[in-house]
Parts: structure tokens; C-alpha cells; sequence
């Protein structure tokens, strides 16, 4: 009878490996069911994109090629955030969760879909933290420091926003001690090499374009309307919105049950989820792609609650969750089929 109490009152947890299989299994019947509808597809380019995006646009070999660069975008940002939390150890416990969360994220969101300038762009973010991270109490991190930038500078050339990001490098920066002078000047040579060599490029050929056209974009600022979004985005927004408070706020209560560095780092997402969700606010028009850079912190910060917190109602929360994405992806793929006539 003990035994059989005890087996019946064990904390039921959410970061063992099957449910971790099955939630990527929901992700990728996700991107099957995009791919049927033609989701997204084809991907045109926009008059405001930066020329480098409209160019890929215009060589994009059927929708095949497009949804597999997508996908394996997506997925290997989840495997350098899974990478981030192995080595440095973000979640005590020692689970595959931030990865299957951050493909569920994206893979239920019909606006990610197949590939976006902003998958490129979220890519190199990713990387760009993860070189970040690793530099951690470094007392010369100054090529490191180069790297995050040049790669950020990188992806400005097909997502331009992804310089506002550049400040919380900073931040993160001063947060790890890797702070000084020769850092900060660092991280300006690394963003200004990319640009330097475009400058040389567009004297070359004596067009502009890539500074003239994307540019202007990044100062419009444009407050994000209500009615810009439909109900069914809403609640998802909202839904996930909510748990990422709740585990940030579980984070700052029970801090000290984390080491120093841990802390930091944790300390350091809240801020980037923070953050992104301000330019989403700020950004009405490209409000969707600071969605997609939120899902990198929200995701980890998401696993954290989810790992640690053993109890009942914390696991029924997390396969909720799962099946209400799963649910407002098909309202919208229903809503969809009906405009296109699929």
C-alpha cells in the first residue's frame, strides 16, 4: 500500500523525453499540414525588404526547397538554444524542452511560415546570444565580441530590425563582465565590417539600394492597432504572453535557488522577451517578426517553469497548451482555406 501511494502521488513532470518527442511530433504535423495548404507560399519580396531578400525571393526553387530551408532555419535555431541550455546549464535539470518548445512556438504560428527575411534573421540572433553567453566572465572576449556583432550585421542584411538588438548585446555585456572599451569598440567593428564591405559593393555598382531602401524602415515607428490583429492571433499572443510572466515571475521569487550565473542569464531573457515585445508594440507593420524573435527567450524561460515546477496542475497547463496552439493553427488554416478557396 505505501508503495502504491507513493507511485500515486509522484510530482508528475513535463521535461521527460517523451513528451518531448511528442510536441516536435505536433510541430512537424504542423508544418506537413502548412505545406499542403501552401502556407505562405510562394514568398514574394516587398518594396521596403532589403534587395539581398528580394533577390533569394527570385531564386527560391519551388515550394519544397522553400519549406525545407525553413524548417531546417527553424530547427536549427532550436538545437543552438538546446546547445545553450546543455552547456550552460540555464535548467537544473537536464531536459530537451527548450528545444521542442521553440519549435512548437514557431510551428503554430501560420505567419512564420514557409521562410520570412526573419528566419534568417532570428538565426543569427540565435547565434549571436549563444556566442554571448559562452563569453561569460571571459577577461578577453574581444574577438567573441566581434563575432556577435559581424553576425548580427549579417542578418541586417535580410532583416534590418535585428540591429535594435544590438543594445541588449550591451546589456549582456555589462550584465557577464565582458564590458570595456576594447569590447565596445569590438562590437561597432564587427556590425561596421558588414557595412563597409556593402559600401564598397554598392560604389561598385553604383546602386544603393541596400542602404536607401531598408533603412527608412527601421525609423517608422508605428504603434501597433488592435484591429490590426485578428481575435484567434489574439489569444494565442495573450495565452502565451501570460505564461511567460508567470514563469519570469517564478524565476525572480525563487531566485536564489539558481547560481549566480544562471541567474544572470535568466535575468538577461526577461529582458530580451521584454524587449521584443516593445518593438512588437512599436512595430505595427513588421509586428509579427518580433513575435518570432520573443519565441527564442519566451521558450527557455517557458522549459525553466515548466521543468522545475512539479506539480499537477503546471503538467495539465503545459498539454493545454499544446492543444490549444493546435487548435487555433486549424481555426486559422480553416479561416485560410476558406479566403483562398483550398
Amino acid at each position: 500500500m505505501r508503495n502504491q501511494r507513493r507511485s500515486f502521488t509522484k510530482p508528475r513532470t513535463v521535461s521527460d523525453l517523451n513528451t518531448c518527442i511528442y510536441t516536435v511530433i505536433v510541430s512537424l504535423l504542423c508544418w506537413i499540414v502548412g505545406y499542403g495548404f501552401s502556407v505562405g507560399y510562394p514568398v514574394y519580396g516587398e518594396i521596403t525588404a532589403p534587395p539581398l531578400w528580394n533577390a533569394i525571393c527570385r531564386i527560391l526553387l519551388g515550394k519544397t526547397i522553400t519549406y525545407l530551408t525553413g524548417f531546417l532555419l527553424m530547427a536549427g535555431g532550436a538545437f543552438m538554444i538546446h546547445r545553450a541550455n546543455f552547456v550552460l546549464m540555464l535548467i537544473r535539470e537536464k531536459t530537451y524542452l527548450p528545444f521542442a518548445l521553440y519549435m512548437l512556438l514557431i510551428s503554430t504560428n501560420l505567419d512564420f511560415f514557409p521562410l520570412t527575411a526573419t528566419s534568417a534573421g532570428i538565426f543569427c540572433l540565435i547565434l549571436s546570444i549563444y556566442q554571448l553567453f559562452v563569453s561569460y566572465h571571459m577577461p578577453d572576449a574581444t574577438s567573441r565580441v566581434f563575432n556577435i556583432t559581424f553576425i548580427i550585421g549579417t542578418g541586417s542584411l535580410l532583416w534590418v530590425h535585428i540591429l535594435w538588438f544590438i543594445p541588449l548585446c550591451w546589456y549582456g555585456m555589462y550584465t557577464f563582465k565582458i564590458w570595456n572599451i576594447r569590447t565596445f569598440l569590438a562590437s561597432l567593428l564587427g556590425v561596421g565590417t558588414v557595412y563597409w564591405f556593402l559600401l564598397g559593393w554598392c560604389v561598385w555598382t553604383r546602386d544603393f539600394t541596400p542602404f536607401t531602401v531598408p533603412f527608412p524602415t527601421l525609423l517608422k515607428v508605428g504603434m501597433l492597432s488592435f484591429t490590426d490583429v485578428g481575435w484567434i492571433h489574439w489569444i494565442g499572443l495573450v495565452y502565451v504572453s501570460i505564461l511567460t510572466l508567470i514563469a519570469s515571475g517564478n524565476i525572480i521569487t525563487h531566485d536564489y535557488a539558481d547560481a549566480l550565473r544562471t541567474r544572470q542569464f535568466l535575468w538577461f531573457l526577461i529582458v530580451f522577451v521584454v524587449l521584443a515585445f516593445l518593438l512588437f508594440l512599436l512595430y505595427g507593420q513588421e509586428s509579427d517578426e518580433f513575435l518570432g524573435v520573443a519565441c527564442l527567450p519566451a521558450s527557455i524561460l517557458l522549459a525553466h517553469f515548466f521543468t522545475l515546477t512539479h506539480r499537477k496542475i503546471v503538467f495539465w497547463i503545459y498539454h493545454f497548451s499544446v492543444v490549444l496552439f493546435v487548435i487555433l493553427i486549424f481555426v486559422r488554416l480553416w479561416n485560410f482555406s476558406s479566403v483562398t478557396g483550398i
